[in-house]
């Protein structure tokens, strides 16, 4: 009888510990990329393959993960932030990665709320990716983890969940300093609301350290709650521009409020970029297909599924969390050509 090569086998083969051989396999970052290398390149000489579903039988998990898309009540699902949607494919990709399925749930009102996942065997944990203005949602998951669910967030209003953000402070300041850098000297910031929400607080106060050493103002687009971020930006800016017709750049917080701002531009009979530069936030795909192109600062939606899963990962397994960077960049395109070139 030909015995069956084990995880003790490949542990011998690779020079580590048999704990060690199961978290490389399952790719879990707090083994070092060499020593996971080591440990594949053994299990592929031995013709050895993890076996998951034993794994998961005795540590009484499902092997599967969560993924719940908040959107807002009455809110038609093709509406939601375009960036979620590409986050959702990011974390799906990582969740395979690390030898974990996808359980996807759309929710927008209390009576699609859901969170028992894992009490209900369907799930290990939960990674919640959503609007921040649904308040009744982000109430209700905050419940849930005290509950003892395992819960990770993206776009959350505040921490009182694990979550994952790119550093939003700094990339807001990169955008506004380009704005600067490119001649504009009345630049106004577009995130009505920022108040209740910590990643647009941290982008106002991006766009503020922008500006400390210079002698531009602070200027603030009023806020004007929408049915959608478009029609929210759009009502902002037409306020903004006729209190200050001589505004010549718009920061705003995220790329649906630049689009809607692009809208108010034309409405008020300025163009882009000759009268008002513009750089929006978060690099969704249709920033580059809309017109002008948008300038944006891009998050790096691979990177952040992938945290996202890690974190949730460590959840679930007890372990401390890590304390992922998700990189982000600006693309520059046509919406802020410099003053001199526009």
């Amino acid at each position: 009888m030909i015995r069956r090569t084990t995880s003790r086998d490949v542990a011998a083969a690779a020079g580590v510990s048999q704990p060690t051989v199961s978290r490389a396999l399952r790719g879990d970052p707090s083994v070092s990329a060499e020593t996971r290398a080591r440990v594949a390149e053994a299990a592929q000489q031995l013709d050895y393959r993890l076996d998951r579903r034993g794994s998961k039988l005795r540590f009484g998990r499902t092997g599967v993960l969560a993924v719940v898309v908040l959107g807002m009540p009455d809110q038609p699902r093709a509406a939601a932030n375009p960036f979620y949607l590409v986050l959702l494919g990011a974390i799906a990709a990582a969740a395979a990665e690390r030898g974990y399925d996808t359980l996807v749930s759309f929710q927008s009102s209390p009576d699609t709320f859901r969170a028992g996942f894992s009490q209900g065997g369907d799930a290990d944990g939960i990674i919640v990716v959503g609007s921040a203005r649904n308040d009744a949602a982000w109430t209700f998951y905050a419940g849930a983890a005290a509950a003892g669910e395992h819960v990770v967030c993206w776009g959350a209003p505040d921490d009182a969940l694990p979550t994952v953000r790119c550093d939003n402070r700094s990339g807001a300041a990169m955008a506004v300093r380009h704005l600067i850098d490119g001649g504009r000297t009345r630049i106004a910031f577009l995130g009505g609301g920022w108040e209740r929400q910590t990643a647009y607080a941290d982008r106002r106060q991006g766009y503020i350290d922008a500006l400390q050493g210079s002698e531009i103002d602070l200027v603030e687009a009023p806020h004007r709650p929408a049915s959608s971020r478009e029609e929210e930006g759009c009502a902002a800016t037409l306020a903004l521009l006729a209190a200050n017709p001589r505004i010549d750049a718009i920061f705003a917080a995220s790329d649906l409020l630049a689009i809607g701002a692009i809208r108010a531009a034309r409405l008020s009979d300025k163009a882009i970029p000759a009268d008002i530069a513009l750089v929006g936030f978060d690099g969704i795909l249709s920033a580059s297909h809309v017109s002008p192109p948008l300038t944006t600062v891009e998050q790096d939606s691979a990177a952040a599924g992938a945290a996202l899963v890690a974190t949730l990962i460590s959840l679930i397994e007890d372990e401390a969390p890590p304390s992922p960077t998700v990189p982000m960049r600006l693309v520059i395109r046509d919406s802020s050509t410099p003053l001199a070139l526009s």
